[in-house]
């Protein structure tokens, strides 16, 4: 205890006062400090969002988008950007790391500042590049299905398996690297889902690159070639205008208006059958198949009732652009058979095999998350067209005859603005053939190198899917492949 009366116990107690004193003034000062501090940051803040505009106060988080099973596609997430506001305001680097950000806070310079920004991540960009779109500075979808998003606030599940789109991308990239396409694209369909579990499109161009505004799968269409004389045999076919037994002198010219149309390279020296003509690709075969047929009232009406003079829809408010009509060599009824003279989309031409292959007129493929299952409905036209693309889709590859690969070649010339001549190639290919699981499309334009004596489908996009097919049969469903007679 102080005794007061004592006078070196009454310095001490007055020493310990001013102390006190001196520690509460100090408290005070440092909480003025602070609060004029954080007045100071308020007005920086406000600053700095007039100087960006309120984005802060208008930007949204946007939906996730998944694929099949579930794995993040695109997703909304804060970043840190670093600016320097010494003179005028210039941003030095995005999306900086944690530690980045401590590190220039431990240099304290006062005219590096940070932006929290809202913004989009892609994990899988490289794998769905023109497929998910992009969104502006203003966190808002602009194009393909981030655009969708601004419309549906609710997470979207996509039909892509990223998995087996990752296998295929590889395995694509591979092919395209030796075989030097302009671009290449490869579409899976998983038929009884109707669902597009795959979409990959390669560029390989140095200029006029797509962005992410543009699906080739609905963007872009083309002539594809002898793809397309599976078509007319179809419809010859359902309207009962020929025999599968019956002969087609191919070796006779055949004309279109003044237009001699020949055979690439020329075929035998015998009549052919409709499996032989599909087969060999005679171009003077599905002009002939088709002169059985009433252009306006059987052709065309096919043509149409299987999606192929529409446009189509492959969900998220997604739709191909409507088809054309090149009457280029005179009468369309003619070129239309065996691949000129009708333009269309992938998922046009890709939605026209699936109703003849399936028997179901209502197939639609889609790149939104189906719960339904179909079953194949079976019809004399659809198993007749499966066995005559089986028989005409013959190779040496062991998978041919493993998964019992059915399909159809096209090859088709394209002239392009400066006059020259360039080719895309085509295969279409389905499995097993005789109980449809898996549609696919693989698609090169202009390759510059073959794996075969001539420049064709055959010997670009056909191996090129068999080279697919090695890396991801295991990942489908082909447990069960039942090998009835091929005979046709």
């Amino acid at each position: 205890m102080f005794n007061l009366s004592n006078e070196t116990d009454y310095k001490l107690l007055s020493k310990t006062k001013n102390y006190y004193n001196f520690f509460i003034l100090s408290i005070l000062f440092l909480f003025i400090v602070i609060f004029v501090r954080l007045i100071i940051l308020s007005l920086d803040n406000e600053t700095n969002k007039s100087q960006f505009g309120k984005r802060d106060t208008t930007i949204s988080i946007l939906p996730t988008i998944y694929d099949l099973n579930k794995k993040t596609l695109a997703y909304s997430s804060y970043n840190f950007s670093v600016k320097n506001i010494r003179n005028k305001v210039e941003y030095l680097k995005r999306d900086v790391p944690q530690k980045d950000i401590l590190e220039l806070i431990y240099k304290g310079d006062p005219y590096i500042k940070f932006e929290k920004i809202l913004t989009r991540k892609y994990p899988y960009s490289s794998l769905t590049n023109n497929l998910i779109g992009h969104t502006n500075i203003e966190h808002q979808g602009v194009s393909l299905i981030e655009k969708f998003i601004n419309k549906n606030r609710n997470d979207i599940e996509l039909s892509l398996d990223i998995q087996i789109q990752k296998k295929i991308h590889d395995s694509l990239f591979n092919d395209a690297v030796y075989l030097r396409p302009d671009y290449a694209m490869n579409v899976l369909i998983d038929l009884s889902s109707e669902e597009i579990i795959s979409n990959v499109f390669l560029d390989n161009r140095d200029s006029n690159r797509f962005d992410q505004t543009l699906l080739p799968l609905k963007d872009l269409k083309y002539e594809f070639g002898s793809v397309f004389k599976t078509f007319t045999v179809y419809s010859a076919i359902k309207n009962q205008k020929i025999e599968l037994n019956e002969y087609f002198d191919v070796d006779q010219p055949v004309y279109i208006g003044d237009k001699i149309i020949n055979d690439y390279p020329s075929n035998s020296d015998i009549p052919m059958q409709v499996k032989d003509i599909l087969k060999k690709s005679s171009n003077r075969g599905a002009i002939l198949i088709r002169r059985n047929l009433d252009c306006e009232n059987e052709f065309k009406i096919d043509l149409d009732q299987i999606g192929l003079l529409k446009s189509a829809s492959i969900g998220f408010d997604l739709k191909s652009v409507e088809p054309t009509i090149n009457n280029f060599r005179g009468r369309y009824c003619d070129n239309i058979p065996f691949g000129y003279g009708l333009s269309v989309t992938p998922i046009q031409l890709l939605n026209a095999y699936g109703k003849i292959i399936t028997g179901r007129n209502n197939f639609q493929a889609t790149l939104e998350k189906q719960k339904k299952k179909n079953k194949n409905q079976y019809n004399q036209i659809s198993s007749t067209i499966n066995k005559l693309l089986f028989y005409a889709n013959e190779t040496n590859d062991d998978l041919y005859n493993e998964f019992l690969v059915a399909g159809k070649t096209g090859t088709a010339d394209q002239s392009v603005s400066n006059g020259e001549k360039i080719q895309n190639v085509t295969y279409i290919s389905f499995f097993p053939y005789n109980n449809p699981k898996y549609l696919n499309l693989t698609f090169m334009q202009n390759p510059k190198e073959k794996y075969g004596k001539y420049m064709t489908a055959g010997n670009t996009v056909k191996p090129t899917f068999f080279n697919i097919l090695k890396e991801i049969y295991m990942y489908l469903d082909l447990s069960i492949i039942n090998s009835e007679s091929t005979d046709i």
